[in-house]
């Protein structure tokens, strides 16, 4: 029977792992997967990039949603297959990927091309692959876990991009947005038609370097210039510009020798092509995936840390595994909530509100009060998980473990500091605990830390109360 409870979520993948017959692959059953195999898989169902895991000598496949929309025709087959048998026309790759990540080491191509089995045929593929170990509970490999992202449409751009510029320039050599000539050894512009984006210049210029280029760009132009004269061969290179406005921009500027009968070089002809935006852009795609790379990477490390700190703390495997997974929920709910705002920031209401609807059997017995606050994505994720874990406790020995208890949560923007207060009424009486558990420690200390303030917790006899206060620039955003 499959195991209800795990994993939390996946999408489409989540419920299938959760219905599989492991128990006909090496792996075994569900129920029986070491705790190592179970958090790996949890946190690959929780990426929104591609992830497969291969577990065990076998290679077994593991992935979530993303990949197996790459893996396409062969979903829903790929999951639970060995995958050296799933991907057979690429076995001694994925043999040395093995080899490689069951010894400890990691691996990583950059448009790596492979010709997979696709509409019938062999189609050359191109993608990003990031292979990295697993470890069991005896630190030794045990898997491999891979991003895959291919960049097949990517690559197929980029060469009909540079071959539409090729034959651009065929028809354009003489008419492009700045044409010029050059004296043989390029110590004379000539001519410049500078078009619409450069001065242009209509006699001979032997300062042309000092009036075009930028003044960090003239030894790297210059060496180019040095060995496409030595060797007679086409220039093509990027580089900066004093533009006509006397703004700095781009351009992909590109010059071919012209010799006469006796092969002696004359002069050079030149197209150059305004690039500025194109770098713009590409400076900006670099930032996002950057951006997705952080994101992903410290989820991850957030969810790792939880793991540890749940299953190293609690005596009974049982009570981890629900506390973890409940964590976790608490966990992805703040990331749905973060990825609706495009991860630009939340509300801080909507963020506390989320974190303890699901603790609520009566939503008039907990209160919220405070004029709305926009917060940082960290703000956010720390938050409600502090939330999880206050009402958590509210359930089982607070306000909410009877039927007369209530919570009120308020917070207020005094000055330049965020102070927020969970206070209990009603409850049982309470006493200070002769120890802090896990999730005591992961308010008062996680909470602090993230927001660079302080977090108190008072048990006082009529209930508990929890105050926080932080530097308000350190949690909020415009």
């Amino acid at each position: 029977m499959a195991d209800t409870g795990y994993p939390i979520g996946g999408g489409q993948l989540g419920q299938m792992i959760r219905d599989f017959d492991w128990s006909a692959t090496s792996i075994g059953a569900l129920a029986q997967w070491p705790q190592s195999l179970k958090s790996v898989t949890q946190m690959l169902l929780l990426s929104p990039v591609p992830i497969v895991l291969l577990w065990g000598e076998d290679g077994v496949m593991i992935y979530n949603d993303a990949y197996s929309e790459f893996a396409g025709s062969r979903h829903p087959a790929l999951l639970g297959s060995k995958v050296r048998e799933g991907w057979a026309e690429v076995a001694d790759f994925n043999d040395n990927v093995m080899r490689v990540g069951l010894s400890g080491q990691t691996l990583a191509y950059r448009e790596q091309e492979l010709a997979l089995q696709r509409r019938g045929k062999l189609e050359p593929v191109w993608m990003d692959l990031d292979y990295s170990p697993v470890l069991d509970e005896s630190d030794t490999p045990a898997g491999v876990i891979a991003i895959v992202v291919e960049t097949t449409q990517k690559v197929l751009a980029q060469r009909q991009l540079r071959e539409s510029e090729r034959r651009l320039r065929a028809f354009v050599e003489a008419t492009s947005d700045a044409v010029y000539r050059m004296s043989p050894d390029w110590s004379e512009l000539l001519h410049l038609d500078g078009g619409t984006f450069l001065a242009h210049a209509n006699q001979a210029m032997r300062d042309w370097m000092q009036v075009y280029l930028h003044p960090e760009d003239r030894e790297r132009v210059q060496a180019a210039i040095d060995q496409a004269v030595a060797t007679r061969q086409p220039l093509e290179l990027e580089h900066r510009v004093q533009q006509a406005d006397g703004s700095i921009g781009w351009v992909a500027s590109r010059a071919v020798p012209l010799t006469d009968e006796a092969g002696a070089i004359i002069e050079w002809f030149g197209a150059a092509s305004d690039i500025t935006e194109q770098r713009r852009t590409n400076e900006h795609l670099r930032l996002v995936i950057n951006e997705l790379n952080h994101r992903v990477k410290n989820t991850l490390a957030m969810v790792q840390a939880i793991a540890m700190r749940t299953f190293r703390a609690a005596p009974d495997l049982t009570v981890a595994q629900e506390q973890f997974a409940a964590r976790l929920v608490a966990l992805a709910q703040a990331n749905d909530l973060l990825t609706g705002e495009r991860w630009a920031g939340a509300s801080l209401r909507e963020a506390i509100e989320q974190a303890v609807r699901p603790h609520q059997h009566d939503p008039a017995r907990c209160v919220l009060s405070g004029v709305d606050v926009r917060i940082s994505p960290k703000t956010a994720l720390a938050m409600a998980l502090a939330m999880h874990e206050l009402s958590t406790n509210a359930v089982k020995y607070g306000a909410w473990s009877n039927e007369r208890g209530q919570v009120a949560i308020g917070w207020s923007a005094v000055g330049d500091r965020l102070q927020l207060e969970w206070r209990e009424q009603g409850g049982p009486p309470v006493a200070a605990p002769e120890r802090r558990g896990f999730g005591s420690r992961l308010i008062e200390r996680g909470l602090a830390g993230e927001l660079g303030g302080r977090v108190t917790l008072y048990f006082e006899p009529e209930g508990l109360r929890c105050t926080v206060e932080a530097p308000l620039a350190a949690v909020a955003v415009e």
